[in-house]
């Protein structure tokens, strides 16, 4: 019953860090460039767009295809929708983590005390089972929660910051699409495509390390500013510039 029990904690553990945030949020196109069929989100507003944007390509590819435009700003709003609550999910499984990590040691103190209480004088070696299945139990479940952690982004203190960042990267780029001017069809669904990828795990760490690399980190020691040209305070050394280019 208890060695149940602990394999069943080890399990929900390794489900909480199974792998929504290696993943990355929902995806609205697919890879054959399809709206995507979500389990657990409507898009009814993008599939519509996209059905007058797809038909009226196809009854005549070289117009220009007016339809394309809601299309896009559909589907740059589930992107954006998509995004966040990427970032909210992998917030709450951080506190999860946290918790569990918490807990295991008084629930693992709990279930000695009560092993060591127990009659074992018909089965001697039932307790030496017990113990060990609760030390594998208690092993397994803090190696998974350490390589969730491990594996996480980022760490809960700066996922706010980082969504931030991800957060512009993907506005940036659907306002510069959004100003171009007769885009086909076809060059709307790589825009898409490009916007969606933007909140990919690997974009994510990709943008934050140029933004660490192409960011001037300025120490301070407390001392106040140099005076410049008649006497006027010179003004702080200008700090590193954040600059998102989208993929057009």
């Amino acid at each position: 019953m208890i060695g149940k029990k602990l394999l069943a904690a080890a399990m929900m553990s390794a489900a909480l860090g199974g792998c929504y945030s290696f993943q990355g949020p929902e995806r609205l196109v697919t890879k054959d460039l399809r709206p995507a069929v979500l389990q657990h989100s409507n898009t009814d507003m993008f599939k519509a767009d996209f059905t007058k944007a797809h038909a009226f390509r196809q009854s005549d590819p070289t117009a220009d295809n007016v339809h394309v435009y809601p299309m896009l700003r559909s589907g740059f709003m589930y992107n954006y929708s998509f995004c966040e609550n990427y970032f909210t999910q992998m917030v709450q499984n951080q506190r999860r983590s946290q918790i569990a990590r918490d807990i295991i040691p008084p629930i693992t103190a709990l279930i000695t005390g009560i092993i060591g209480l127990g009659d074992f004088s018909s089965h001697p070696g039932r307790k030496e089972d017990y113990i060990q299945m609760l030390a594998l139990g208690t092993a397994a479940t803090s190696a998974t929660l350490n390589i969730y952690d491990r594996h996480f982004l980022f760490g809960a203190e700066n996922v706010g910051a980082v969504q931030t960042m991800a957060l512009k990267a993907q506005s940036v780029h659907a306002q510069s699409v959004l100003k171009q001017k007769n885009l086909s069809f076809e060059m709307a669904m790589q825009h898409l495509i490009d916007n969606q990828g933007q909140c990919s795990p690997q974009s994510i760490l990709s943008l934050a390390r140029s933004v660490i690399k192409d960011t001037k980190l300025v120490g301070t020691d407390g001392a106040p500013a140099a005076a410049g040209a008649g006497g006027v305070p010179a003004p702080p050394p200008s700090e590193g510039k954040i600059t998102v280019v989208p993929a057009i």
